[in-house]
């Protein structure tokens, strides 16, 4: 597993690679096993996909990549990445002992420390109060005329 600082791209497995300004068609295909699945639709179109992985620092871990784009087959907006047993615990801040664990657990597999940004986006560890989740969210920036 690699994420590049420089332009925000993460390689995440032997078939999966994710960077900024990619569409659909580049997820889909990079392999020719069907390793993604639809995950979130909006008015009849799929806007994410899943896939699930083993780490390659620890086999015992499986790790969840989602993408997601815009529609009508715009880029990718953004990916929510992290371990299948991620932290459902109650934060009550957006920045404290679940986010500090995940950025260490970023850290112990990437020997990146977050946040990281660029003229690409973001990256940082993310607290879901909705869903009582900690993970990785890199969003991607864009110039919209």
């Amino acid at each position: 597993m690699k994420m590049h600082t420089s332009d925000g791209s993460l390689n995440a497995g032997k078939y999966i690679s994710v960077f900024k300004g990619m569409k659909r068609h580049d997820l889909l295909s990079q392999s020719k096993k069907q390793i993604w699945k639809d995950w979130i639709t909006r008015d009849d179109e799929v806007i994410s996909y899943k896939t699930t992985l083993k780490n390659e620092k620890n086999p015992r871990e499986t790790l969840i990549l989602i993408v997601f784009f815009e529609k009508n087959d715009g880029p990718i907006k953004f990916w929510d990445f992290g371990p299948e047993n991620n932290i459902n615990e109650i934060q009550s801040k957006p920045e404290g002992k679940y986010t500090k664990i995940m950025r260490n657990w970023f850290f112990e597999n990437f020997q990146i420390t977050l946040p990281q940004s660029g003229s690409w986006g973001e990256v940082d560890a993310f607290y879901d109060p909705h869903n009582l989740t900690t993970s990785i969210i890199c969003n991607y920036r864009y110039q919209y005329s």
